[in-house]
């Protein structure tokens, strides 16, 4: 199976790496994303794997995953192809508002 991985999720881990590397050292932030490319790759193989959302409204598909030992999920569309990687977000954010009405900062 193969894993794409859109430009909006490579934006989300490019912030991420330079998150990470800024508060916790480039080390860190190659860990992490040495663990989010096993992630993919896992999902790829079983792209059934992720549950659904409980709050999705507009994108019946999505699935997510926890990339382990982090807070951030992996958003994502299982099809006979493989999977769609549509977006990486920290779980502590609003994901929900995110998601489903493509609001990324909070409102004011």
């Amino acid at each position: 199976m193969n894993a794409r991985i859109s430009a909006r999720a490579r934006d989300d881990l490019d912030h991420i790496f330079a998150f990470l590397c800024a508060r916790q050292g480039e080390a860190a932030a190659d860990r992490f994303l040495n663990t989010a490319r096993r992630a993919v790759a896992f999902l790829a193989e079983h792209p059934q794997a992720g549950p659904h959302p409980s709050w999705v409204t507009r994108h019946q598909g999505l699935r997510f995953w926890v990339i382990s030992k982090t807070n951030f999920l992996i958003f994502y569309f299982a099809g006979d192809y493989g999977v769609s990687i549509e977006r990486v977000l920290d779980g502590r954010r609003d994901v929900t508002r995110i998601i489903d009405h493509g609001l990324e900062e909070p409102a004011d």
